[in-house]
């Protein structure tokens, strides 16, 4: 019953935040409310990408070109559609003694358009609430910002993350 109240509270929060306001412009939503050096919690650094996988990912943090988009989009979330997304941008932070890692990662995801954003956003929000004991989710418009944790041990530092993106989103 809590997971179905739950999770109708996300979706009519989705339609709200949908019907108000117009998107911004990517660069600048995606430059307010990204995580930025500070923000990282000590102990932690922006995580390395492996070799293998840098013909996909080509930095940290970094905005998906559209090929990462195509691959990832998927994995990001299940069902999500490469094809609703205008673009996404990934911050991977990791604990300095495992630079490789992926302990917390934030995603923005702009949709192409606020109705578009509406099926993609129930997938998403679904997802959210399955594993939110390790993440978080906050929607402004056409965007969805998704910031979750590898080990529930490090919860309190996404806890303080995600306090951090929604004060930004507050203010955008």
């Amino acid at each position: 019953m809590k997971k179905i109240f739950t999770l109708t509270l996300f979706i009519g929060l989705i339609f709200i935040s949908q019907s108000i306001g117009l998107p911004q412009d990517s660069n600048s939503m995606i430059d307010k409310i990204r995580l930025l050096p500070e923000d990282i919690p000590q102990g932690f650094i922006y995580g390395v990408i492996p070799d293998i996988y840098k013909k996909t990912l080509k930095n940290n943090p970094w905005k998906f070109d559209d090929a990462a988009i195509e691959k990832l989009t998927d994995k990001i979330y299940p069902g999500g559609d490469y094809r609703q997304i205008s673009g996404i941008h990934v911050t991977i932070i990791a604990k300095k003694e495992t630079p490789h890692r992926d302990d917390i990662v934030c995603y923005i995801i702009q949709y192409k358009n606020a109705s578009i954003a509406r099926d993609e956003l129930k997938k998403l929000s679904e997802y959210a609430g399955y594993n939110q004991d390790r993440a978080f989710l906050h929607i402004k418009d056409n965007y969805a910002v998704l910031i979750f944790v590898d080990d529930i041990k490090n919860y309190i530092l996404l806890k303080e993350l995600d306090k951090k993106i929604a004060e930004r989103i507050e203010k955008s």
